[in-house]
């Protein structure tokens, strides 16, 4: 055997540097992970000068405590609050609100590390460790979120109760099932409050999101490369439970921004659309066919857009928000979704709307900037003569060009490159012709304007995908898309999707194969068996997510009505609900009453044992108390043994072997669980044996 192989790994040597560590700095490294732990959901939303200068504080910390250093000087501390402060200013221009606030408290969160001196200092720790757990969900409310808290509860939880157990070296096992005890005991007085808190409208958990958090989703405006960028985004955009058959994939085109108006390469809303918002529906929207009812649950997007299929028959109710209609079907609300919406439409998928004759107003849908796109204008009044010539009208261009994106050779791709504002149109018919579904939309639009037609592009969803695990309809933001619309006198607005021409797997999915289905997921690579795990995998964790938004963030007043109805409660009213969660909160501190009383007439097992040796020496005459150390009984003991008193020497040697090994056995444990039970075992019974 070589001499290095008899040498310990750097992992052993690591491990026994650990388990040799004081109780001080094992507890320190503990809460420092805990702390890590509930700060680093907030790190992604936070700037990066904040989670390199929290990361840098924890660091600082644990490399304290792992040498056993002192901790720094106040004065050192203080400097650096004032320059988070300062910096705090420059980056938010305020020391108030939800993004400067959270940033301020996970810099004094790390800054407490470094003066935790005494136990008081552990407690305003331990607050501020509680407080930046609530922060958490100021920016998310999602499952996941959620999850990381309950550890980070959890963990806290440990560390408060660690830090007031009294000395020695209590093993974590035991230290996190007393915290997951205490949680355990809370959790039906939590749920229960939860359900009969009296709600007013919105949901209690629905928190509002700042007006500066990103944007999510399609956004009022379109440039080339924008959707195929969202594409790559596999995150969820809304659910969907239809009540009845849902239309097939090729019929679910869910309506979001109508773009009229091209100004220097980007799409935008026509001018006063806002303007001339209404209630009702349009007057010249006709439905052809039977509706199809369903409910969605619309991620928050901090976006005011409604997205439904078209054609909806009537605006939705969303709790807390007015829902109207725009000229172009297009559907808002009032004021940015910045929660969780939840509501039921009917639409049509056969429908007819727009006016039968030219208005100024579609005059304004055949605009085209000038001395852009020289070739395709060409084109498109190529095609308005051959329509002349052969005396049809706008739908014969339509098919002519939608045959053109069919019979060339076109790609359908995320990655087609750049293309130029002022020619990226030519460019891409006529040289490259690779581009995604906003490429295809706005050079059909613009083809279609340049041959007299009036045309726009509508944004959205196209399809989804079903997950059968709570039979929902999932529309993801990698199912973004953009189509066209064209006005035809005898029909009016007509729906034209060149990237089905293309390519239609992307607009009918039902024959498509797992792999071809589930792109962003890297499916391609894995084997069918492989992709079909994690399909399903995905699918049970969509079914969680969608389960949380419904019972807890969207739990507002109608949910709790139902909820209460199906309990037997039928139409409580606010002081019912109240005398409920009234009622909850004294049975649970009954019960947590009960509890404690309980535990407090329990007695741990080595105080028993204690307690049995000192009244068998209490009746040879040798008095203690019960918070006489057993190093000092011993040594009371010894005295006893020189002075030659009547007391046998025999028994008063065992009783002082069994007071230090008791006192061993508390205060340096050994490290091993089964040792340790095992030498608990022998001890308790040798003191049961000498006290007989």
């Amino acid at each position: 055997m070589s001499p290095d192989a008899a040498q310990p790994s750097r992992l052993a040597r690591w491990t026994q540097r650990t388990q040799a560590l004081p109780r001080d700095a094992r507890d320190t490294l503990f809460l420092l992970a805990v702390s890590l732990l509930l700060m680093l959901p907030l790190f992604i939303h936070l700037p990066g000068w904040t989670s390199a200068l929290v990361l840098g504080l924890l660091a600082w910390r644990a490399a304290l405590a792992w040498r056993g250093a002192p901790l720094p000087r106040r004065a050192l501390i203080v400097l650096i609050l004032l320059l988070a402060v300062a910096l705090t200013l420059w980056e938010f221009h305020t020391l108030l609100g939800r993004d400067a606030g959270v940033a301020l408290l996970c810099v004094l969160l790390g800054l407490k590390t470094l003066e935790m001196r005494s136990r008081r200092d552990a407690h305003v720790l331990f607050f501020l460790g509680f407080f930046t757990i609530a922060a958490n969900f100021l920016f998310s409310q999602s499952l996941g979120t959620a999850l990381v808290m309950v550890l980070a509860t959890w963990g806290m939880l440990a560390a408060l109760v660690n830090a007031n157990l009294p000395a020695g070296r209590p093993p974590l096992r035991q230290i996190l099932m007393s915290a997951l005890r205490m949680m355990a005991l809370g959790a039906p007085a939590m749920v229960v409050l939860f359900m009969v808190f009296p709600r007013l409208s919105a949901p209690l958990w629905a928190l509002p999101q700042s007006g500066a958090q990103a944007i999510t989703g399609l956004s009022a405006s379109l440039s080339p490369g924008q959707i195929a960028e969202l594409a790559r985004d596999d995150s969820v955009a809304f659910r969907v439970v239809f009540d009845g058959p849902r239309p097939p994939d090729r019929e679910l085109y869910w309506r979001g921004p109508v773009l009229s108006t091209f100004d220097n390469g980007v799409w935008l809303p026509s001018p006063g659309q806002r303007a001339r918002a209404a209630l009702a529906p349009p007057a010249d929207l006709q439905f052809t066919g039977r509706p199809v009812r369903y409910t969605v649950t619309l991620q928050p997007t901090q976006q005011p857009f409604v997205f439904a299929l078209d054609a909806p028959v009537a605006a939705p109710r969303i709790e807390g928000q007015q829902v109207q209609w725009l000229p172009d079907l297009q559907l808002i609300t009032g004021r940015p979704l910045d929660h969780l919406a939840r509501y039921t439409v009917e639409s049509s998928p056969q429908f007819r709307y727009g006016p039968t004759r030219l208005t100024p107003a579609l005059r304004a849908d055949e605009a085209l900037p000038a001395d852009f796109d020289p070739r395709s204008v060409a084109l498109g009044e190529q095609l308005a003569a051959q329509a002349r010539a052969a005396g049809r009208g706008g739908g014969f261009v339509a098919q002519a060009l939608l045959s053109r994106f069919r019979n060339q050779p076109f790609r359908y791709t995320l990655n087609p490159g750049t293309y130029g504002l002022r020619d990226g149109v030519d460019e891409f018919l006529f040289d490259r012709r690779a581009g995604f579904c906003e490429h295809y939309a706005q050079a059909f639009v613009v083809v279609m304007r340049a041959a007299g037609i009036p045309a726009r592009i509508v944004t959205g969803y196209q399809g989804g995908r079903f997950n059968p695990v709570d039979d929902t309809w999932v529309v993801r933001q990698s199912d973004a898309h953009a189509w066209a619309e064209y006005w035809l006198p005898e029909r009016g607005w007509v729906r034209a999707d060149p990237t089905a021409a293309v390519d239609p797997a992307r607009i009918d999915r039902s024959g498509a194969t797992l792999a071809s289905r589930e792109p962003l997921l890297g499916m391609a690579a894995l084997g069918p068996r492989d992709a079909a795990l994690l399909l399903q995998l995905r699918n049970r964790w969509d079914a969680l997510n969608n389960a949380w938004n419904q019972w807890v963030l969207h739990y507002g007043s109608n949910r709790q009505q139902d909820l209460l109805r199906k309990l037997g409660l039928q139409q409580p009213d606010m002081a019912t609900l109240a005398a409920l969660a009234i009622a909850a909160l004294l049975v649970a501190t009954a019960a947590g009453g009960a509890i404690l009383a309980l535990e407090r007439r329990r007695q741990d097992p080595w105080s028993q044992t204690y307690a049995l040796l000192r009244a068998k020496l209490q009746q040879s005459g040798i008095d203690s108390e019960a918070s006489t150390p057993p190093r000092t009984l011993a040594a009371r003991l010894r005295r006893v043994q020189t002075s030659g008193d009547t007391v046998s020497l025999q028994a008063l040697q065992s009783a002082i072997t069994l007071l230090l090994q008791l006192e061993l056995w508390r205060y340096a444990p050994p490290r091993d669980a089964g040792e340790r039970k095992t030498q608990w075992a022998t001890l308790r019974h040798a003191v049961r044996r000498w006290r007989a």
